[in-house]
């Protein structure tokens, strides 16, 4: 498997700590995240093609869940 991964994402992985690696993929993903909602936002804005937006949210809609999770996680891990 580690063969798929390119050599700087293999490189980031291998020298954080686990916590580390984690706080940095979650900010790429939030990033992400925003960026497909204003996207998404965007074309129902400008009535874009709905075929379009049906694929947006197919992929937004995995992703907020995932982003949304990860932010539970953290914040139940910081309470007593």
């Amino acid at each position: 498997m580690t063969g798929l991964l390119p050599p700087v994402v293999r490189h980031a992985i291998e020298d954080q700590s686990v916590y580390a690696a984690s706080e940095s993929f979650g900010i790429v993903a939030l990033i992400v995240l925003v960026v497909l909602l204003l996207e998404w936002e965007a074309l129902r804005v400008t009535r874009g093609s709905s075929g379009r937006a049906t694929v947006l949210s197919a992929v937004v809609a995995p992703l907020l869940l995932a982003v949304m999770l990860t932010v539970v996680l953290r914040v139940t891990a910081l309470l007593p």
